[in-house]
């Protein structure tokens, strides 16, 4: 219990440092349109992934990973769904049509996606040696 709290403290931490970072190259780049690319989305899924390497191993990286990504495309389908379904159906109603576009795509991406006894890689080093 009191490494899971380590854990969780550390993530908040890393995490913390890494949107500073990334709000402060944010502010440098200009359109502004473009700073929202590198908010707290990405600076905190990094630091999550870091922390989760030196407590966890590769392994659970590569299954944190593989959600990220389908988590993202999800996001991605759905903001090119809501766009039209917004405009025709108003706010609400749209962006709830837009929101099952997001959900069938993660329900598909989590049933597509490697189990974990797949995510583990022979030959990975990690912290406590290798895997076999």
């Amino acid at each position: 219990m009191g490494s899971r709290i380590v854990e969780v403290v550390l993530k908040a931490l890393v995490g913390g440092a890494f949107v500073l970072a990334f709000a402060a190259l944010a502010e440098t780049l200009s359109p502004k349109r473009l700073a929202g690319v590198f908010s707290a989305a990405p600076s905190v899924a990094l630091a999550s992934l870091i922390v989760t390497a030196g407590f966890t191993g590769v392994g659970d990286v590569l299954a944190s990973a593989h959600g990220m990504w389908i988590g993202a495309a999800g996001f991605a389908l759905y903001c090119v769904a809501a766009v039209p379904l917004v405009r025709r159906w108003g706010a609400w109603r749209g962006a709830l049509a837009a929101l099952t576009v997001w959900g069938a795509v993660a329900a598909a991406g989590y049933g597509l996606a490697p189990s974990e006894a797949h995510s583990h890689r022979p030959g990975v080093r990690t912290p406590s040696g290798w895997e076999p």
